[in-house]
Formats: C-alpha cells, structure tokens, sequence
C-alpha cells in the first residue's frame, strides 16, 4: 500500500510537470504570434492527447505486473514530452529575441554628426581648450552647418575663428599630421570613407575625436503646417493587404555585428503586393550618381549615400523613383551567408559560365549554392557579363531564390526559428515586430506562390567628382533615364495591383 501510494504521488508530480512544460510551449507560441489559428488548434490537440495518454498510461488500474509497465511507459512518454515541450519553447524564445533584436531600431551613429579631431597626442582636453587653434575644413562641404558649428566653436572659446579651407579629405588630413592645422571639423562618415584607404587605414591612431556635433542639432528647418485630416471611413489597412516597399541594402562588411557605418554594396527596392502576391525587385547600381540629399543635393556615387544614414539613402532612390519606401531590411556579408545556409542553400540559374573571385565555378544553367558560394555569386562583377549591371542582375537572382525557399511550406515551417536566431546582430530592419508576425502567419496560412520578377536600372560608366571624396575624381555611372522612367511605370503598376510578367520588365524601344 505504502509502495504503491509512492508511485501514485511520483505519477502526478510527473503529470503535472509535463502539463506546466506543455502549457509553457504554448504561452511562447501564442507571444510569437505567427502560427495561423489551424496549426495552433493542432499543436494544442496534439499536447493534449500526450497528457490524456500520459494520464492514460499513469492512473489505469490493471493486474500489478501490468500496471508496473505502464507506469514505466508513462513516465517515459512524459519525460520526453516534457523535454520536447522544453526545448521547443527554447527555441521560440530565441526566435523571438531574435526577432525584437533585429527589429530594434537602433539610435543614430557618427555617419550624421560633424566632428572636432585633433593629433592622438595633442593635450587638448575639451573645446575650450583649442583657443588660439588653427582650425582646417573641407572648401565648400558640408558649407551651412559647418558654419553653424564654428559659431559654437567661437561662443564657447570666446574668440572669432576663420578656418582655413582645404580641396579636399587627404590634403584636410595631411594639414593635421603635418601640423599646418591644428583641429580640423569634419563629417563622421567622410573620415570613415578616408580610413579604407591604404595610404590612410591607420589613421586613427593618429588622430582622435575632441567634439561631436550631431547634424540633427546643426540643421535648421523651415517649420511645416498640416491640414487637418478628415476621419478615414475605409476599412482598417494592414500590411497583409496594403502594397509597401522595403531598400534592401547590403553592407560591405564581414562581422557579426552589423555595422551601421558601410557602404551599401547592395541596392535594392522590393516593391511587394501581399494581396496579388507580386514582389517587383528593382536594382540600382551602386556606383549610381545621384544627388546627395545629405550633401545639399551635391551628386555622389549611391554607395557613399549610406554612410550618412540609411535614412538618406531611403529618400535619395525614393526621389529617383518617385516612390515612398516605407522600410529598410539590411544585411551584411557574413549575415547573407549564414542566412542562405539556414534555409538550406539556395538554386540559382545563371545564363552563362564565370568564376567568382575566390574562384568557385559558377555553371551555366542551375547552380546549387551554400552561404559563401551564394555571396560570391551576388558580388562577382569583374568575370560577369554587364560588370555592375551584371552584378546587379545576379544579386536579384540570388534574393529571388532565398524568397522562394522561405517561402516554401517546408522551409518556413520547419527553420523559421532558426532562420531568425542565426540572423541576429546581422540582420536590422525597421518593419515593426507584428508586422512581420502578420506577414509570416499569413504565408503559412495560405501557403501562396510568390510572382516574383526583376528589373535593372542601368547607366555609362564615367569620372567625376563626387560629394564624398571631394577633390579628386573617381569611377561613377550616369543614370540611363530611359531605364530609370520604365522602373517607376513598373512600380505604379505593381502598386496599382496590375500582375506583370517577364515580358514587362523589357524597355520599350
């Protein structure tokens, strides 16, 4: 009698382990929120039937030999649904984390702020410090907030001081190491641009930050007056059924922290349908020379634009479009490739034979591609046909295949969690957390075939100054209107819910 009210109790303290982890799995899953309400009601169903025959197994009376054998059983179903319920809600929480990381908008870095910099070994402490400095700028850069700048650096030393003005970054830094200049004020993301190069890749530990100034604090707008709207009398929008666009931007950067401060490799706007199930992909080559919102409009080479915010180059493809982009997703190298290795690798088809630059052969025809052949697919332009333009065209090759293995019911069934949490730290995207929740319970809800369909912009390579890199020339490309013209036409129709084929991607003669 003793003996058996010992099993009796180890029975239920095991039973109600099991329904505490089985209820725990499904308090996560319902926060995740992105099973459609059919898989939850069968995930439920299925922990349910595990108590009901764990109980089963436990508290049916039988003959001694028999009921001993059950039990055992019992324990054992419950100990592995325990563990299951255990390492499964695991998961979703890191996939869950996951997800409000790189939802996370992180604040504004150095790219938008002009900074005071001085030798490493210079004794100045603060600003007040450098009265009597000479001071050096970039000629006619930057030109309205520098000078707002140096109306504080004159308040707060309590002296009048005229910069001297140089062509250009190198002849800018070359005055402060060779001591001709004493500070010189310059924008965070032009010095950055300054230290890729060789002759300069140390120069930080030559000079260093006295003062910061964030652009935000230097900039002076006009203010705006709204109308008053009208209360909307149409049905509630989501991002279910409202078209949006995402800049899918690619940094040139290989860590496992993504970092803010690259420049954009990759530009792409996703222009996406979620009611016709059409995604359009529009390339932008990243030697583009448009005009740099962040520069007064002064042109530059698109892939410098980013690194005074991803904001500006949002606006700057959404002026040369004529359309809003509503979010940003980006990604760096080592983020792309072990994304492409969670989903299982991806299949892209090329139109001819080439060698990536670490010299893995890309076939004609299918191609079966890991992480780090994918990111040498998407970045070769020298053995490539088009060279950037060809480039461009391969990278929306390449996100086509990751959309289209995402969005296949195994795929995203099976590694959504280990998609998210091998993303983390490398991944940043401004769609709001639900919002990714919605679009992911709707794919699995209806498991819809994605129309998905690519269009390049293209341009004539060219030498010109740039905004970035003032005082020398360097490599761009002139937009081709023509192509740039039909892009916009193409997004408009998308938008609009018109379905396009291949064929419309072709510009008109």
């Amino acid at each position: 009698m003793k003996t058996s009210k010992i099993w009796t109790i180890i029975s239920i303290i095991i039973l109600s382990l099991q329904v505490v982890a089985e209820g725990f799995l499904t308090f996560v899953l319902l926060r995740l929120n992105m099973l459609p309400n059919k898989y939850l009601i069968a995930a439920l169903a299925v922990l349910l039937l595990f108590a009901a025959l764990t109980a089963g197994l436990l508290f049916l009376r039988g003959k001694n030999p028999v009921s001993v054998a059950r039990r055992i059983v019992g324990w054992v179903v419950a100990v592995l649904a325990i563990v299951g319920c255990v390492l499964g809600a695991l998961a979703v929480m890191r996939a869950y984390k996951a997800l409000h990381t790189v939802t996370t908008v992180d604040p504004e870095t150095d790219e938008n702020s002009l900074y005071v910099f001085v030798r490493m070994d210079d004794p100045a402490q603060n600003l007040v410090d450098t009265k009597g400095y000479s001071y050096g700028v970039i000629a006619d850069f930057d030109v309205e907030v520098t000078e707002q700048a140096i109306a504080v650096i004159c308040e707060v030393i309590g002296q009048q001081m005229v910069p001297a003005s140089y062509p250009g970054i190198t002849e800018l830094a070359d005055a402060l190491l060779s001591k001709n200049a004493d500070a010189i004020l310059i924008n965070g993301g032009i010095i950055d641009l300054l230290s890729e190069e060789e002759e300069y890749e140390d120069i930080f530990e030559k000079i260093r930050i006295l003062h910061g100034f964030p652009l935000s604090d230097l900039e002076v707008t006009e203010p705006t007056t709204e109308p008053p709207t009208e209360p909307s009398t149409e049905p509630p929008r989501g991002i279910t059924n409202t078209p949006f666009t995402v800049y899918l931007s690619g940094s040139d950067t290989r860590s496992k922290k993504l970092n803010k401060k690259g420049r954009n490799d990759v530009n792409i706007i996703a222009v996406v349908n979620p009611t016709t199930k059409q995604i359009l992909l529009i390339n932008t080559p990243r030697d583009y020379y448009v005009a740099n919102i962040a520069g007064g409009n002064k042109k530059d080479k698109l892939t410098n634009c980013s690194i005074y915010g991803l904001d500006n180059s949002m606006k700057i493809l959404g002026k040369l479009y004529g359309v809003k982009i509503d979010y940003y997703a980006r990604v760096n190298f080592t983020g792309f490739e072990t994304l492409v290795d969670a989903i299982g690798g991806i299949t892209v088809t090329s139109s001819y034979e080439f060698r990536t630059r670490a010299g893995y052969k890309i076939h004609k025809g299918e191609n079966e591609l890991n992480g780090e052949n994918a990111l040498g697919f998407a970045r070769e332009r020298y053995t490539v046909k088009g060279g950037d333009n060809g480039r461009g065209k391969n990278q929306m090759k390449v996100i086509t295949a990751i959309v289209k293995k995402m969005t296949s019911g195994t795929t995203i069934i099976t590694n959504y969690a280990e998609i998210l949490t091998s993303m983390e730290g490398m991944f940043k995207t401004d769609v709001p957390m639900e919002d990714i929740s919605a679009l992911v319970k709707m794919q699995l809800d209806d498991m819809a075939t994605w129309n998905i369909l690519s269009f390049a912009a293209t341009g004539t390579g060219g030498s010109a100054r740039t905004y970035s890199s003032p005082g020398k020339n360097a490599y761009v490309m002139y937009p081709n209107k023509k192509s740039v013209n039909h892009a916009k036409k193409l997004i408009d129709r998308v938008m609009a819910g018109e379905i396009l084929t291949s064929a419309d991607m072709k510009v008109p003669k």
